[in-house]
């Protein structure tokens, strides 16, 4: 998978983290965002590197049942499903894991990318606080005044247990029946809604 180099490898110091580079190609059709990689995310250099997350169980689910694959493996499952991933912030300072903690926070430059791979139609941000903050940085100005429909999704984190999992599996189908859709017109910003439902 092409790998966009907007951001820098994370760093440790001062309490200062930076999310990883996207991974989008021309072929993708969705991105979903997570807000800032945990500290064993980091750790490995993983997207959703926790083995608690379900991000990926839910991913393999629904794209490959059955199937134990690696992490550069689970990587090139998405690129062929046509599903970008990135967070929605560059960095931030936080203590810990918890999303509450986190402070200073800079958003991803996600207009740019959205300009750099115009297949992409629909964005996902995965949690309550990815889709705040989205909305906070971004609201409906994306892809040089092109409005970008975004969809909140409850949280794969293990801290969102409440939702059973067949349920939050059941929620996140909308990506995969998404990123197989044809790329609809994207609507001017002045005439389009952008919806910012989240559940966690």
């Amino acid at each position: 998978m092409l790998r966009d180099n907007a951001n820098p490898q994370p760093r440790y110091d001062l309490g200062l983290l930076r999310s990883f580079p996207p991974f989008a190609d021309d072929r993708s059709r969705v991105l979903v965002l997570g807000t800032m990689p945990g500290p064993e995310a980091l750790r490995k250099q993983q997207y959703y590197g926790f083995r608690g997350n379900h991000f990926w169980r839910i991913m393999t689910d629904l794209l490959a049942p059955g199937r134990d694959l690696a992490y550069p493996d689970k990587v090139a499952l998405l690129r062929r499903h046509r599903i970008a991933i990135w967070d929605v912030l560059a960095s931030c300072e936080r203590v810990g894991a918890a999303d509450s903690a986190i402070r200073n926070a800079q958003p991803s430059a996600i207009p740019e990318l959205l300009a750099r791979h115009p297949g992409i139609h629909t964005v996902f941000c995965n949690g309550t606080l990815s889709a705040r903050l989205f909305t906070r940085f971004f609201g409906d100005r994306l892809g040089g005044g092109v409005a970008v429909p975004m969809i909140g999704l409850p949280s794969t984190s293990p801290a969102h247990a409440s939702m059973p999992y067949a349920q939050k599996l059941a929620r996140w189908t909308i990506v995969v029946e998404s990123a197989r859709m044809a790329k609809p017109r994207r609507a001017s910003a002045r005439s389009a809604k952008t919806p910012a439902r989240a559940s966690r």
